[in-house]
């Protein structure tokens, strides 16, 4: 009651703005456990099988230590398409296996054949999210493209660059009912906008993916911090060239941590009841000022504050063509 009140004060205060009711939860859980892997394939074994077979050990390794929510890194499922023989098989392992799966891959959309190089706007990198009777539950497209590999800024992006800078960008924020509770989903690069995070949790999302696939290790300070913020769980995974997947649990306690490069498989409990009850009387959720914010949807263009630096431009005999797979 107490809290209705004062959010009908502040809105009665501000200037007008949508009030955005989130659904209930259908089905929930009070303590789960997840697991997140730090895995990529050989090119070599990738010559003599499906992506979907070196998957398989952890998906069965998860079921036996009874796993609600197993997360893999960005790109470990490589090129699929939905309806197709890679992802039917991937989910007839999921529901031989009885967990909620979360992978990533290059998604060919629509009626176009999966080809190399694609063509650009044909293909999205997805994170594919599978339920623990097999059902497709939905897919999350990264929204902001990693781009500029040989630049110290990582932009602007390279010269015939295709990658990311050709995919079909995401335009939607979807959070995803399992049967535990909510999740929402951000994919590497996109964790450096925070708008990334903070939006799937303001839709209900209790626990943020950010599955990754770069080298390096994970911001902990990124994940930490947005897990305090967005007043939710935040799990990570990467590819083993890199390091850094973890499990961290609200309000920014890192529980588990693959802090080197090299395969690993981490699992944590996780408490749901107690961070519900968080989220409910959440003070930064509740004294939200949206209107304030309104000037974010603006395209503002804060490096031409400074017209006397040059610009980074690529040298023009070192023009190349991207490919897909390497990212941020």
């Amino acid at each position: 009651m107490i809290a209705s009140m004062i959010a009908a004060l502040i809105l009665s205060q501000a200037p007008s703005v949508p009030t955005v009711s989130v659904p209930p939860l259908t089905r929930s859980k009070d303590h789960i456990k997840v697991a997140t892997v730090q895995l990529q394939f050989d090119p070599d074994y990738l010559r003599d099988h499906d992506p979907v077979d070196g998957l398989r050990g952890y998906i069965e390794r998860a079921a036996r230590d009874q796993v609600d929510l197993l997360v893999f890194p960005e790109y470990i499922l490589g090129d699929f398409k939905v309806g197709g023989p890679r992802l039917e098989k991937l989910r007839r392992v999921v529901a031989d296996n009885g967990i909620n799966v979360t992978v990533g891959g290059w998604q060919t959309l629509g009626d176009h054949p999966i080809a190399h190089p694609p063509k650009p706007r044909t293909y999205a990198n997805s994170i594919v999210v599978i339920a623990r009777d097999g059902t497709l539950v939905g897919t999350y497209h990264k929204t902001h493209a990693a781009t500029g590999a040989r630049s110290p800024y990582c932009w602007p992006p390279e010269p015939n660059e295709l990658g990311e800078w050709g995919m079909a960008w995401g335009e939607e924020t979807p959070v995803f009912d399992l049967d535990f509770g909510r999740i929402g989903i951000l994919t590497c690069y996109d964790g450096f906008f925070f708008e990334s995070f903070q939006l799937p949790s303001l839709k209900g999302a209790e626990i943020l993916l950010w599955p990754n696939g770069r080298a390096g290790l994970l911001e902990e300070h990124i994940v930490r911090t947005a897990s305090f913020m967005t007043c939710t769980h935040v799990i990570t995974a990467n590819m083993s060239v890199g390091a850094g997947s973890m499990v961290c649990a609200y309000p920014g306690n890192v529980v588990a941590i693959a802090p080197h490069p090299g395969e690993a498989y981490l699992t944590a409990e996780m408490d749901l009841a107690g961070l519900r009850v968080q989220r409910k009387n959440n003070r930064m959720f509740h004294q939200r000022r949206p209107e304030r914010f309104r000037e974010l949807i603006q395209h503002f263009e804060p490096w031409t504050a400074y017209p006397d630096i040059p610009e980074f431009t690529y040298p023009e005999e070192e023009g190349a063509e991207g490919d897909p797979g390497n990212g941020r």
